[in-house]
């Protein structure tokens, strides 16, 4: 066969091997059959070699007129073939010369070698392992048949480097999509954990601008968290023109620590509510502006709790106090009153100043009873005997008992009574404390100017309603939520003892009712009580 044959038919070997569709396992077997189109060959050898080492490696035979293709692992550490291998370079096997062959790597079964040629498959310094053809009249190769050789080994490296390429590109794009697809439900169930904590979450940059907010905080901004994102926190959050006072984001940025702070927000609905806020600085990514994590937890049932806490450990002190001093002061009041009693049954019907003197005595005396068992039912559990009785008399009852307080304070009362009012369940003795208390709060708030307490009553077909409404100071709008806590009081310290309210508020609980206030400061409060007919 001339040279130019020998390279036109490579030509048209390699023209026949350009087949996309062809796996590598069938184009190594093509490529080993169709060898023998170019030199003549009786056998081809490919040993595929990897990077893990050891002794062992993969064997594809192709032997003339057999069409099946011989895969096997061989030791590959000798021959011919190993040489090639270890030396990177072209060698070749005659009979007339003395390389050494091993019979077992660089033979076929049942083959003899004559003569054998190998060069390493090489491409981009990349080596994949050795290609061989024996028994070629074409070995020892001339110049062309080496450069024929050379070009073909190298078509077989570049198949190869190329599959393995789209293989490792395949195998990227599906780690790629299940990665895609984790940071997707990841992202998702962050998002679902974010949106769904009561608290409220919100990030923002060391500019104040809104990065990401939940659900929680964007419905107490009155806005979907899509709308706030980009705007400045203070604007969109406070409706403020600038960082808010007191805001600590600059600080957690420059100290990279967590802070918190607290803080009281006016509400749409114009309370109060005390917010615990938290910051934490969030790690710094090269070329982005810094960011911080807000964490704002509503604490106002926090702070509700301590403070009835620390309301109990007065009333625990106060019974205590109460149950030791009851008995040693209600002796000498129970006294007290039954003088006073005494004196009024021996004075005479014209004697009306020391009558009158007499009914204060008895009134005052009490008064303080009063003021002892208000202590005592404050830190201890009652015992309500319920009763059918007229409210109106209750309240009739109450007014005879204070008339001289009416008298003294110039005070103008009207009573509005309910008429065809059933009779109601109720305790009567602390019920009438109930009306006692409200009515007197009205006479101190009025002081000294021409003061006027109204008092109605009415039944509207379920509950009973009692209004005590004054013309006095009124009470200011912080005081509002605090007048019925233990020991709250505006009035100086040698003028109330801060349980009134909370006695009135106790017992109408323990009638299943409901008792309100509404107050102007400078034009006097309304007291509202509804109690039920019936008790369940």
């Amino acid at each position: 066969m001339t040279e130019n044959q020998t390279a036109l038919r490579a030509i048209h070997f390699l023209a026949g091997l350009n087949d996309s569709s062809l796996a590598l396992e069938d184009y190594e077997d093509f490529f080993l059959q169709g060898l023998n189109n170019v030199f003549e060959n009786l056998f081809a050898i490919f040993v595929k070699v990897d990077d893990t080492g050891g002794f062992n490696a993969n064997r594809k035979i192709v032997v003339k007129g057999k069409k099946r293709v011989i895969s096997d692992v061989v030791r590959f550490d000798s021959g011919l073939i190993y040489q090639s291998y270890e030396q990177l370079i072209l060698q070749q096997y005659t009979s007339e010369n003395h390389e050494t062959i091993n019979s077992i790597v660089d033979c076929p079964p049942g083959v003899t070698v004559n003569s054998l040629a190998c060069l390493p498959v090489i491409n981009q310094n990349q080596l994949f392992g050795v290609l061989a053809i024996g028994n070629s009249p074409q070995i020892p190769f001339d110049e062309t048949s080496v450069e024929v050789f050379s070009h073909l080994t190298h078509a077989l490296a570049s198949h190869i480097q190329n599959v393995n390429l789209i293989l490792d590109l395949e195998e990227n794009n599906e780690n790629l999509n299940v990665s895609q697809e984790q940071l997707v439900h990841s992202r998702n169930t962050l998002r679902t954990l974010f949106d769904n904590i009561p608290e409220s979450f919100y990030i923002v940059d060391e500019e104040y601008n809104l990065m990401a907010i939940n659900l929680s905080r964007a419905d107490r901004a009155g806005e979907v968290p899509q709308l706030l994102v980009g705007k400045k926190c203070y604007e969109g959050l406070f409706n403020l023109n600038s960082p808010c006072p007191g805001c600590l984001v600059a600080k957690t940025i420059k100290t990279e620590k967590s802070e918190v702070r607290r803080m009281r927000y006016l509400q749409r609905n114009s309370s109060n509510m005390e917010w615990e806020i938290h910051t934490y600085p969030v790690p710094v990514i090269p070329g982005t502006l810094r960011q911080v994590i807000l964490l704002e937890q509503n604490i106002t049932e926090k702070r509700k709790m301590e403070a009835e806490l620390i309301q109990s450990e007065k009333l625990a002190a106060v019974g205590q106090l109460a149950a030791g001093i009851a008995h040693d002061i209600n002796n000498p009041l129970t006294s007290i009153i039954a003088n006073a009693q005494m004196i009024k049954a021996d004075l005479t019907e014209d004697q009306t100043d020391l009558v009158q003197c007499a009914n204060l005595i008895e009134l005052a005396g009490t008064k303080a009873t009063q003021v002892v068992r208000n202590l005592l039912s404050s830190v201890r559990k009652e015992d309500f005997l319920f009763s059918p009785i007229d409210l109106n008399d209750s309240i009739q009852t109450s007014l005879m008992l204070l008339s001289h307080e009416f008298l003294s304070h110039e005070i103008n009362i009207t009573f509005d009574r309910g008429y065809d009012m059933p009779k109601i369940m109720a305790s009567e003795n602390y019920l009438q404390s109930v009306w006692m208390n409200l009515i007197m709060n009205a006479i101190e708030a009025i002081h000294d100017k021409q003061g006027k307490i109204d008092i109605s009553t009415k039944f509207d077909g379920n509950s009973f309603i009692v209004r005590v409404q004054d013309n006095g100071d009124g009470i200011p709008d912080e005081y509002i939520g605090q007048i019925f806590e233990p020991f709250f009081t505006t009035k100086h310290n040698e003028e109330g003892t801060g349980l009134g309210l909370t006695s009135v508020r106790r017992i109408v609980q323990a009638h299943n009712g409901q008792i309100m206030v509404e107050s102007e400061l400078g034009k006097g409060s309304t007291f509202t009580v509804v109690l039920p007919q019936e008790q369940k």
